[in-house]
């Protein structure tokens, strides 16, 4: 199972004490009525911008486990990743199209400082994050690493899942 779903202050069919510890970080976020606004807006193919960022929060703090980085600030940056809370697809303007690939993660950073505290760790990953595709420089810690990868990765997933069909050669059957 790919999508990353919350029920009853858990993280469904993953490890128990992953998940504790998890929870324990992104708790206070996730309750947050501005993180919750992220459900209002699709992110990539059908998934929410609170999906996605729920996807890739989940998977850098794994990663950031693995590498033995601050798992705390990488499952919080990625929570906080994508906070910028408009349809980018409606094109805005300044914000969506192009733009929005290029600008939305200084919104993002903008949001989320203006909403929480963060660690220097956390504004980096949140600014970067769209590393090489932005100007706002090469990510310096792991934990940016984490959150600009798993961002690329959730990012594919969400894109092709449930469109996996369209991609697949199917073998021709004869008579």
């Amino acid at each position: 199972m790919f999508q990353i779903e919350i029920r009853n202050g858990e993280v469904v069919g993953k490890n128990k004490k992953l998940s504790k510890e998890y929870m324990s970080y992104v708790r206070d976020l996730l309750a947050s009525p501005v993180v919750q606004r992220m459900g209002d807006f699709i992110q990539h193919g059908s998934t929410t911008t609170l999906d996605h960022c729920l996807n890739v929060s989940y998977y850098s703090f794994l990663t950031a486990k693995k590498w033995g980085a601050d798992a705390k600030a990488a499952a919080r940056a990625g929570l906080l990743h994508d906070l910028f809370l408009y349809d980018w697809h409606e094109r805005p303007i300044g914000k969506g199209g192009i733009y929005h690939s290029i600008f939305h993660p200084r919104v993002a950073l903008e949001n989320a400082t203006r909403h929480f505290e963060l660690t220097e760790t956390e504004r980096e990953a949140i600014l970067r994050h769209m590393f090489p595709y932005t100007l706002d420089g090469f990510p310096q810690s792991k934990e940016a690493w984490a959150v600009t990868l798993m961002d690329k990765y959730c990012c594919v997933m969400e894109t092709v899942s449930g469109r996996v069909e369209e991609y697949v050669i199917k073998p021709a059957i004869s008579a």
